[in-house]
């Protein structure tokens, strides 16, 4: 092991816990992300830092648990390379402008775990497929996302910290199904995953109204369709 290196990585972990110490009472400054990007580091680092800028123009953007990510890949020994391997689907689905919530979460739990970085890379490619395609499901089901206290044109555009929460958890839970070993093609068995997943978290984490919304308009073939889309 370089010295030199393990010296470097525990720097970074004390910046990163630094600066989530300061997060709660001020946000996480950008300068944190642009050094935690130099510390491992990335090949296009403008493009890392431009996408979490962009990222924490939402309200509900994990800003703390990205940072935190970030902290742990680089804490680990792997190259350069792979690093930043790992942590371009979650780049990529701020890009997007999708939630990356699960993403973050699903990366921090296969680093405790111990798992490969090409494992956790893959299934982050597959979430963030899954992500995409979710959305875009509930956008053709005429479900829309609006800004925080915009006015309400129609009776399916829903804030978009809710929208963002039910893309989330729809796409998480076909995740965790394929994952598990579920084939695609089983959309009901997905459909009862999905129907049991929100219902659960209706009233604490997901608004009743917009569970109620999307099961009553969601299709076992709908995610079926959003299933085969991460797996071909």
């Amino acid at each position: 092991m370089n010295p030199q290196g393990g010296r470097s990585r525990f720097a970074l972990v004390i910046l990163v816990l630094a600066c989530l110490g300061l997060s709660a009472a001020a946000g996480v400054p950008i300068s944190a992300f642009e050094e935690a990007f130099r510390a491992i580091p990335v090949s296009d680092p403008h493009r890392f830092v431009a996408a979490v800028e962009l990222g924490l123009t939402q309200t509900d953007f994990p800003a703390t648990e990205v940072l935190q990510l970030t902290g742990r890949v680089s804490a680990t020994m792997y190259t350069a390379q792979e690093k930043e391997a790992l942590l371009l689907p979650v780049i990529a689905a701020m890009e997007d402008g999708l939630p990356v919530d699960g993403l973050v979460t699903k990366g921090l739990e296969g680093l405790a775990r111990g798992i490969p970085v090409p494992q956790i890379e893959q299934s982050l490619r597959q979430r963030r497929v899954l992500l995409i395609e979710t959305r875009d499901l509930l956008y053709a089901l005429g479900i829309f996302s609006v800004a925080p206290g915009s006015p309400q044109s129609v009776p399916t555009a829903i804030p978009t910290p809710r929208f963002n929460l039910l893309v989330t958890h729809v796409s998480d839970t076909i995740a965790d199904y394929l994952e598990g070993g579920g084939s695609p093609f089983e959309g009901q068995a997905l459909y009862q995953e999905v129907r049991f997943r929100l219902t659960s978290l209706e009233g604490a984490t997901l608004k009743a109204e917009d569970v109620d919304l999307v099961l009553k308009r969601i299709e076992p073939s709908d995610l079926t369709r959003v299933a085969l889309a991460a797996v071909t």
